[in-house]
Protein backbone atom coordinates (compact mmCIF):
# COMPACT_ATOMS: atom_id res chain seq x y z
CA UNK A 1 0.00 0.00 0.00
CA UNK A 2 1.47 3.39 -0.94
CA UNK A 3 2.53 5.38 2.11
CA UNK A 4 3.11 9.09 2.75
CA UNK A 5 4.52 10.96 5.76
CA UNK A 6 2.15 12.55 8.26
CA UNK A 7 -0.60 14.75 6.81
CA UNK A 8 -3.66 16.64 8.05
CA UNK A 9 -6.98 16.71 6.19
CA UNK A 10 -10.20 18.49 7.14
CA UNK A 11 -13.59 18.56 5.44
CA UNK A 12 -16.24 21.23 6.15
CA UNK A 13 -19.65 19.59 5.80
CA UNK A 14 -23.17 20.43 6.91
CA UNK A 15 -23.40 23.78 5.12
CA UNK A 16 -26.96 24.29 3.88
CA UNK A 17 -26.77 26.16 0.57
CA UNK A 18 -30.35 27.45 0.70
CA UNK A 19 -30.10 29.52 -2.49
CA UNK A 20 -28.83 26.50 -4.44
CA UNK A 21 -31.57 24.13 -3.27
CA UNK A 22 -33.75 24.67 -6.38
CA UNK A 23 -30.84 23.42 -8.49
CA UNK A 24 -29.74 20.54 -6.27
CA UNK A 25 -26.40 22.20 -5.42
CA UNK A 26 -24.13 21.17 -2.54
CA UNK A 27 -21.06 22.95 -1.17
CA UNK A 28 -18.11 21.58 0.78
CA UNK A 29 -14.90 23.05 2.11
CA UNK A 30 -11.61 21.16 2.25
CA UNK A 31 -8.23 21.95 3.75
CA UNK A 32 -5.16 19.75 3.71
CA UNK A 33 -1.53 19.79 4.70
CA UNK A 34 0.62 17.41 2.69
CA UNK A 35 4.30 16.64 3.31
CA UNK A 36 4.98 16.20 -0.40
CA UNK A 37 3.40 15.81 -3.80
CA UNK A 38 0.32 13.56 -3.97
CA UNK A 39 -1.26 12.32 -7.18
CA UNK A 40 -4.84 11.16 -6.72
CA UNK A 41 -7.11 9.19 -8.99
CA UNK A 42 -10.43 10.99 -9.49
CA UNK A 43 -13.13 8.94 -11.22
CA UNK A 44 -16.24 10.23 -12.93
CA UNK A 45 -19.36 10.93 -10.90
CA UNK A 46 -22.95 11.53 -12.07
CA UNK A 47 -22.81 15.12 -10.82
CA UNK A 48 -20.78 17.95 -12.29
CA UNK A 49 -18.17 19.30 -9.87
CA UNK A 50 -16.67 22.79 -9.56
CA UNK A 51 -13.39 23.09 -7.65
CA UNK A 52 -12.18 26.51 -6.46
CA UNK A 53 -8.65 26.27 -5.08
CA UNK A 54 -7.45 28.79 -2.51
CA UNK A 55 -3.71 28.20 -2.71
CA UNK A 56 -1.45 26.68 -5.34
CA UNK A 57 -3.08 25.41 -8.55
CA UNK A 58 -3.88 21.77 -9.16
CA UNK A 59 -2.16 19.65 -11.77
CA UNK A 60 -4.69 17.82 -13.94
CA UNK A 61 -3.98 15.02 -16.40
CA UNK A 62 -6.13 12.70 -18.52
CA UNK A 63 -5.89 11.11 -21.97
CA UNK A 64 -2.52 12.73 -22.70
CA UNK A 65 -3.70 16.23 -21.75
CA UNK A 66 -2.08 18.09 -18.86
CA UNK A 67 -2.87 21.48 -17.35
CA UNK A 68 -2.58 23.47 -14.13
CA UNK A 69 -5.75 25.15 -12.86
CA UNK A 70 -6.72 26.92 -9.66
CA UNK A 71 -10.47 26.87 -10.38
CA UNK A 72 -12.04 24.41 -12.77
CA UNK A 73 -15.16 22.43 -13.60
CA UNK A 74 -15.05 18.64 -13.92
CA UNK A 75 -17.85 17.03 -15.87
CA UNK A 76 -18.23 13.26 -16.35
CA UNK A 77 -15.12 12.12 -18.21
CA UNK A 78 -15.10 8.68 -19.79
CA UNK A 79 -11.71 7.99 -18.19
CA UNK A 80 -10.28 8.89 -14.76
CA UNK A 81 -8.52 12.20 -14.14
CA UNK A 82 -5.26 12.41 -12.17
CA UNK A 83 -5.13 15.36 -9.77
CA UNK A 84 -1.76 16.45 -8.37
CA UNK A 85 -1.44 18.50 -5.18
CA UNK A 86 1.29 19.42 -2.69
CA UNK A 87 1.88 21.48 0.43
CA UNK A 88 -0.84 23.36 2.30
CA UNK A 89 -3.97 24.00 0.30
CA UNK A 90 -7.70 24.59 0.67
CA UNK A 91 -10.58 24.50 -1.75
CA UNK A 92 -14.33 24.73 -2.07
CA UNK A 93 -16.11 22.02 -4.04
CA UNK A 94 -19.56 22.42 -5.56
CA UNK A 95 -21.67 19.51 -6.80
CA UNK A 96 -24.46 20.12 -9.29
CA UNK A 97 -26.68 17.79 -11.29
CA UNK A 98 -25.97 18.08 -15.03
CA UNK A 99 -29.25 19.84 -15.77
CA UNK A 100 -28.26 22.60 -13.32
CA UNK A 101 -24.78 22.80 -14.84
CA UNK A 102 -26.40 23.29 -18.26
CA UNK A 103 -28.20 26.33 -16.88
CA UNK A 104 -25.17 27.62 -14.95
CA UNK A 105 -22.93 27.55 -18.03
CA UNK A 106 -25.55 28.97 -20.40
CA UNK A 107 -25.94 25.75 -22.35
CA UNK A 108 -22.25 25.60 -23.28
CA UNK A 109 -21.95 22.06 -24.63
CA UNK A 110 -18.19 21.83 -24.13
CA UNK A 111 -18.59 22.05 -20.35
CA UNK A 112 -20.52 18.77 -20.18
CA UNK A 113 -18.38 17.11 -22.84
CA UNK A 114 -14.86 17.90 -21.57
CA UNK A 115 -12.99 16.15 -18.71
CA UNK A 116 -12.34 19.59 -17.22
CA UNK A 117 -12.29 23.26 -18.15
CA UNK A 118 -10.57 26.21 -16.49
CA UNK A 119 -13.22 28.46 -14.93
CA UNK A 120 -11.12 31.52 -15.70
CA UNK A 121 -11.44 30.78 -19.39
CA UNK A 122 -15.20 30.41 -19.03
CA UNK A 123 -15.98 33.29 -16.65
CA UNK A 124 -12.93 35.57 -16.89
CA UNK A 125 -11.85 38.00 -14.19
CA UNK A 126 -14.88 37.34 -12.00
CA UNK A 127 -13.29 34.00 -11.03
CA UNK A 128 -9.98 35.66 -10.13
CA UNK A 129 -11.80 38.21 -7.96
CA UNK A 130 -13.76 35.44 -6.26
CA UNK A 131 -10.60 33.47 -5.46
CA UNK A 132 -8.91 36.58 -4.05
CA UNK A 133 -11.90 37.32 -1.81
CA UNK A 134 -11.98 33.74 -0.54
CA UNK A 135 -8.25 33.70 0.20
CA UNK A 136 -8.56 36.91 2.23
CA UNK A 137 -11.38 35.54 4.41
CA UNK A 138 -10.35 32.75 6.83
CA UNK A 139 -13.96 31.98 7.91
CA UNK A 140 -15.29 28.87 6.16
CA UNK A 141 -18.94 29.84 6.59
CA UNK A 142 -18.31 33.23 4.98
CA UNK A 143 -16.38 31.57 2.16
CA UNK A 144 -19.18 29.12 1.44
CA UNK A 145 -21.80 31.85 1.58
CA UNK A 146 -19.84 33.92 -0.92
CA UNK A 147 -19.57 31.01 -3.36
CA UNK A 148 -23.27 30.24 -2.88
CA UNK A 149 -24.19 33.84 -3.74
CA UNK A 150 -21.85 33.90 -6.74
CA UNK A 151 -23.38 30.76 -8.24
CA UNK A 152 -27.00 31.53 -7.30
CA UNK A 153 -26.85 34.85 -9.14
CA UNK A 154 -25.51 33.15 -12.26
CA UNK A 155 -28.18 30.48 -12.10
CA UNK A 156 -30.97 32.98 -11.59
CA UNK A 157 -29.78 35.21 -14.42
CA UNK A 158 -29.30 32.38 -16.90
CA UNK A 159 -31.57 32.20 -19.93
CA UNK A 160 -31.06 28.48 -20.42
CA UNK A 161 -33.40 25.88 -19.01
CA UNK A 162 -33.57 22.09 -19.18
CA UNK A 163 -37.08 20.80 -19.99
CA UNK A 164 -38.86 19.49 -16.91
CA UNK A 165 -39.30 16.02 -18.44
CA UNK A 166 -35.52 15.66 -18.77
CA UNK A 167 -34.92 16.86 -15.25
CA UNK A 168 -37.45 14.30 -13.95
CA UNK A 169 -35.83 11.57 -16.07
CA UNK A 170 -32.40 12.31 -14.60
CA UNK A 171 -33.81 12.33 -11.08
CA UNK A 172 -35.52 8.98 -11.73
CA UNK A 173 -32.23 7.49 -12.91
CA UNK A 174 -30.61 8.77 -9.72
CA UNK A 175 -33.41 7.41 -7.55
CA UNK A 176 -33.23 3.98 -9.16
CA UNK A 177 -29.40 3.92 -9.19
CA UNK A 178 -29.48 3.64 -12.97
CA UNK A 179 -31.99 0.80 -12.94
CA UNK A 180 -34.95 2.40 -14.72
CA UNK A 181 -35.22 1.31 -18.35
CA UNK A 182 -34.71 3.96 -21.01
CA UNK A 183 -37.91 2.78 -22.65
CA UNK A 184 -39.86 3.59 -19.50
CA UNK A 185 -38.21 7.01 -19.27
CA UNK A 186 -39.02 7.92 -22.86
CA UNK A 187 -42.60 6.70 -22.39
CA UNK A 188 -42.98 8.86 -19.29
CA UNK A 189 -41.58 11.79 -21.27
CA UNK A 190 -44.18 11.19 -23.98
CA UNK A 191 -41.80 10.89 -26.91
CA UNK A 192 -40.03 8.25 -28.97
CA UNK A 193 -36.89 6.62 -27.64
CA UNK A 194 -34.69 8.23 -30.29
CA UNK A 195 -36.11 11.72 -29.73
CA UNK A 196 -35.86 11.35 -25.97
CA UNK A 197 -32.22 10.19 -26.12
CA UNK A 198 -31.32 13.04 -28.49
CA UNK A 199 -32.84 15.72 -26.25
CA UNK A 200 -31.36 14.13 -23.13
CA UNK A 201 -27.85 14.24 -24.58
CA UNK A 202 -28.26 17.79 -25.92
CA UNK A 203 -29.19 19.13 -22.48
CA UNK A 204 -27.30 16.83 -20.10
CA UNK A 205 -24.12 16.19 -22.07
CA UNK A 206 -24.53 12.42 -22.48
CA UNK A 207 -27.29 10.05 -23.50
CA UNK A 208 -29.54 8.33 -20.94
CA UNK A 209 -27.77 4.97 -21.30
CA UNK A 210 -24.37 6.53 -20.67
CA UNK A 211 -25.84 8.43 -17.73
CA UNK A 212 -27.27 5.24 -16.25
CA UNK A 213 -23.84 3.57 -16.59
CA UNK A 214 -22.22 6.44 -14.69
CA UNK A 215 -24.81 6.23 -11.92
CA UNK A 216 -24.42 2.44 -11.54
CA UNK A 217 -20.65 2.82 -11.43
CA UNK A 218 -20.89 5.56 -8.79
CA UNK A 219 -23.02 3.32 -6.58
CA UNK A 220 -20.55 0.45 -7.00
CA UNK A 221 -17.66 2.73 -6.10
CA UNK A 222 -19.49 3.93 -2.99
CA UNK A 223 -20.20 0.37 -1.89
CA UNK A 224 -16.56 -0.65 -2.35
CA UNK A 225 -15.46 2.24 -0.12
CA UNK A 226 -18.17 2.03 2.55
CA UNK A 227 -18.60 -1.77 2.77
CA UNK A 228 -15.19 -3.32 2.06
CA UNK A 229 -16.33 -6.70 3.39
CA UNK A 230 -18.72 -7.19 0.47
CA UNK A 231 -17.67 -9.69 -2.17
CA UNK A 232 -17.35 -8.31 -5.69
CA UNK A 233 -20.14 -10.56 -6.89
CA UNK A 234 -22.41 -9.05 -4.22
CA UNK A 235 -21.56 -5.53 -5.37
CA UNK A 236 -22.31 -6.55 -8.96
CA UNK A 237 -25.75 -7.88 -8.01
CA UNK A 238 -26.63 -4.89 -5.82
CA UNK A 239 -25.72 -2.46 -8.60
CA UNK A 240 -27.64 -4.22 -11.34
CA UNK A 241 -24.81 -5.70 -13.39
CA UNK A 242 -25.56 -8.91 -15.27
CA UNK A 243 -22.59 -10.71 -13.70
CA UNK A 244 -19.21 -10.05 -12.07
CA UNK A 245 -17.41 -9.98 -15.43
CA UNK A 246 -19.75 -7.25 -16.67
CA UNK A 247 -19.16 -5.31 -13.44
CA UNK A 248 -15.37 -5.63 -13.76
CA UNK A 249 -15.38 -4.43 -17.38
CA UNK A 250 -17.54 -1.42 -16.57
CA UNK A 251 -15.50 -0.50 -13.49
CA UNK A 252 -12.26 -0.81 -15.45
CA UNK A 253 -13.62 1.51 -18.13
CA UNK A 254 -14.50 4.27 -15.65
CA UNK A 255 -11.77 3.90 -13.02
CA UNK A 256 -8.88 2.62 -15.12
CA UNK A 257 -8.36 -0.30 -12.72
CA UNK A 258 -10.25 -3.35 -11.53
CA UNK A 259 -12.73 -3.10 -8.65
CA UNK A 260 -10.57 -5.42 -6.57
CA UNK A 261 -7.49 -3.22 -6.97
CA UNK A 262 -9.55 -0.12 -6.24
CA UNK A 263 -10.99 -1.61 -3.04
CA UNK A 264 -7.55 -2.65 -1.74
CA UNK A 265 -5.74 0.61 -2.47
CA UNK A 266 -5.32 3.72 -0.37
CA UNK A 267 -2.94 5.70 1.81
CA UNK A 268 -2.60 5.28 5.55
CA UNK A 269 -3.51 8.87 6.47
CA UNK A 270 -4.54 10.64 3.25
CA UNK A 271 -8.04 10.45 1.77
CA UNK A 272 -8.52 9.19 -1.77
CA UNK A 273 -6.97 6.68 -4.11
CA UNK A 274 -3.40 6.87 -5.51
CA UNK A 275 -2.89 7.51 -9.22
CA UNK A 276 -0.48 4.57 -9.23
CA UNK A 277 -3.59 2.40 -9.57
CA UNK A 278 -3.54 3.21 -13.29
CA UNK A 279 -0.13 1.63 -13.52
CA UNK A 280 -0.93 -1.52 -11.53
CA UNK A 281 -3.79 -2.88 -13.65
CA UNK A 282 -4.53 -5.60 -11.09
CA UNK A 283 -7.41 -8.02 -11.67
Amino acid sequence: MPMQPFSVSHCVTGFDAIRLRPWGGRLYGFSETLPGTVRRLEVAQPQVKLVIGLASPYGLAANGREERCQAFVVSRPAAPVIVEQSGVHSCIEVELPPWAAYRLFQGDGQVLASPWLDLRELWGTSVCLLVEALEENPCWTSRLLRVETFLAERLQNSRREVPEMLRRAWEELQRSAGGTSIGDLSQQAGCSGRHFASRFKAHLGQGPKACARHIRFARAQQLLESLPALELVQVAVLCGYSDQSHFTREFQAFAGCSPGAYARSGWADIPGKPASLLEGREN
